[in-house]
């Protein structure tokens, strides 16, 4: 592990007197003063009033600057040694050219000028030599060797004055107790370092700690909030640690819907709770207990982003029409929720695993479909995935990948293309280009075909949604080849290829032409039926998501249907439900509308050939 150190800005108030500190030599010399540990402190000052001046106005430049603005005072660091170079004060200067050494990632050469600085110190005490000694830290911290780091880092916590050098302090020495696996040490570092922040910079150190509380094991957490009780009641929860480890703590309890945490933090830390409480609180009180009851489905939604937000209307409108809910008489009840802020889908499927659902649909996208495949392993129950997780999250006897990637049928387009001289090939609304793309146009504005001329595109795929393909089909000019990605559910014009899944898409004539009732299998009299069925209670044929949502809520009702017919909270019976319900999934047969596979065949990846029609022509 290795945090990302932002140095921050500090207090611009770098005063007359805490420059004098930072500029005192360490030698042999008049006067004295103090760090913060109340050690003596040798400082000399400069035989040159000219030379200290200077010296002055850059370190307090130094003090209040951010990352780049020190990285600048390089050269002007540099030609003061130059203009002084028998000055006392070269040590200081050497001090904050190894400071700018380590920002700009020089470790070696930033532990070498700090050691170097000791040396001439000769064991003196000071504010040079804390900076040298931070500097020494850090650097070995970065060079991982963290336990050595936090050896010479400790010590210095709280005794040094300068608050740009303990701004940095704090961080290192937390960074190196956290990578050695200090876990306590850490935590009560974490405290000293949001108590000794500056007003102006204690929201980045919140966040900054916040961060680095998700990497401690939670146990070490709930001992830190044990201790912390003791210490009395929180004053000022912007200072208090405790208030960072209530709300890790929160989310913790959450995600597992973990009662006995959720009890122990209203009763430890009630008021640190915040916008949380209530659903501490609800936890708490049983209402993240697992169910099952007959028959349920349950419905993860996005509408984060208007893609998402179209996907799951779709998938919602499709997953309907699966499970029979429009015709009178069904048996089948579907619960949805809407992936809401953090906590996010483990929080959602558990709330649908609360109300009762044995099998859950969800993943709109490939980080929704891992979070839930994910959340099917760790709580053992089957999730039909609308779109394929990451390939390291198929594992396990509860993940159904119902769903295909979008760019699958974009692939197979760009080769049929190609096939057909219809090349270089472009894409809209497909991100960037990639095998057999050479240029790759955004669906974020009007479609502008004089963009195909300099590079001679001939064949051209709509990847994108319904109206980003009609605006490309209207203006695209005669001589290139169409071609329709599974979202663009437009009516293609004669001689474009469209992508197909089993039977689907349903409308793959030409405009104005008679429509077969699938594009991929027009003689199969069930997919006329279900089709027919669809437009009953729809304006148009179903879209790609449409169909995916359909399949699984054909898929999600073969898992559910015969499940006993009353509704159970017993531990035991909820796992064995579930187990029946994935055994049904696995083994289901039906006919689909994205695969001319009737199941999954006892597999967990619904099996489907990507293929395509020419439209006007026999394929």
């Amino acid at each position: 592990m290795n945090p990302v150190n932002t140095f921050g800005r500090i207090s611009a108030a770098f005063s007359a007197a805490a420059a004098l500190l930072a500029l005192g030599a360490a030698t042999a010399g008049a006067g004295c003063g103090g760090t913060g540990g109340g050690a003596a402190v040798s400082q000399t000052l400069s035989r040159s009033p000219a030379a200290q001046a200077e010296l002055h106005r850059i370190l307090t430049r130094f003090a209040s600057g951010a990352r780049a603005e020190r990285i600048a005072l390089e050269p002007e660091l540099v030609a003061f040694r130059e203009r002084y170079p028998d000055d006392d004060l070269i040590r200081v200067a050497d001090a904050h050219l190894a400071w700018i050494a380590l920002e700009q990632g020089d470790v070696r050469r930033a532990e070498a000028l700090s050691a170097e600085i000791e040396a001439r110190g000769r064991g003196a005490t000071g504010a040079t030599e804390d900076i040298a000694r931070v500097l020494r830290g850090a650097a070995l911290r970065r060079a991982g060797k963290p336990k050595p780091a936090f050896g010479v880092l400790r010590p210095l916590v709280s005794k040094v004055i300068d608050a740009y050098v303990r701004s940095l302090l704090n961080e290192e020495v937390t960074s190196a107790a956290m990578e050695a696996g200090a876990w306590t040490q850490a935590l009560e570092l974490m405290g000293v370092w949001l108590r000794e922040a500056g007003d102006d910079e204690r929201a980045a150190v919140r966040a900054q700690i916040g961060v680095l509380l998700r990497k401690v094991p939670i146990e070490h957490l709930v001992s830190a909030l044990r201790a912390g009780q003791a210490a009395g009641d929180v004053v000022d929860p912007e200072v208090d640690l405790r208030s960072l480890v209530a709300e890790r703590l929160a989310i913790v309890a959450r995600e597992r819907r973990d009662v006995a945490l959720a009890k122990e933090l209203l009763d430890r830390a009630g008021p640190l709770l915040g916008r949380q409480g209530d659903a501490v609180f609800e936890i708490a009180a049983g209402a993240g207990t697992a169910r099952v009851e007959p028959p349920t489905v349950g419905l993860l939604l996005s509408t984060r982003t208007p893609e998402s937000r179209r996907r799951s209307v779709e998938v919602a409108a499709g997953v309907a029409h699966g499970l029979g809910l429009l015709r009178p008489g069904s048996d089948a009840r579907l619960v949805s929720r809407d992936v809401g802020g953090e906590g996010g889908v483990e929080e959602a499927l558990s709330s649908l695993t609360a109300e009762g659902a044995a099998v859950l649909i969800a993943g709109s996208n490939r980080e929704q479909a891992t979070a839930a495949a994910k959340f099917a392993r760790t709580h053992e129950i089957p999730v039909l995935l609308v779109h394929p997780p990451e390939p390291a999250a198929l594992d396990g006897a509860f993940v159904f990948v119902v769903g295909e990637e979008p760019a699958r049928s974009v692939e197979v387009l760009a080769a049929a293309l190609a096939e057909r001289g219809a090349k270089p090939v472009a894409v809209v609304g497909a991100g960037d280009a990639d095998g057999g793309v050479a240029l790759a146009l955004p669906c974020d504005g009007t479609f502008d075909p004089r963009a195909l001329r300099p590079l001679g595109i001939r064949g051209l795929i709509l990847a994108g949604d319904a109206p980003c393909a009609e605006q490309a089909i209207r203006a695209a000019p005669r001589a290139v080849t169409i071609a329709l990605g599974f979202e663009a559910a437009s009516a293609p014009p004669p001689g474009s290829l469209v992508a197909t899944a089993g039977p689907f898409p349903f409308a793959a004539a030409p405009a104005g032409a008679p429509r077969p009732p699938a594009a991929g299998a027009p003689d199969a009299p069930g997919a006329a039926t279900a089709l027919g069925a669809w437009l009953a209670t729809h304006p148009a044929p179903p879209s790609f998501w449409a169909a995916l949502g359909r399949d699984a809520g054909v898929l999600a009702w073969a898992g559910v249907q015969k499940l006993p017919k009353t509704g159970t909270e017993d531990p035991a019976e909820v796992k064995a439900r579930r187990l029946a319900a994935a055994s049904s999934l696995s083994g289901a047969r039906a006919e689909l509308w994205t695969t001319s596979a009737t199941g999954f065949g006892g597999k967990r990846v619904l099996p489907r050939e990507v293929g395509y029609r020419e439209i006007g022509k026999a394929r």
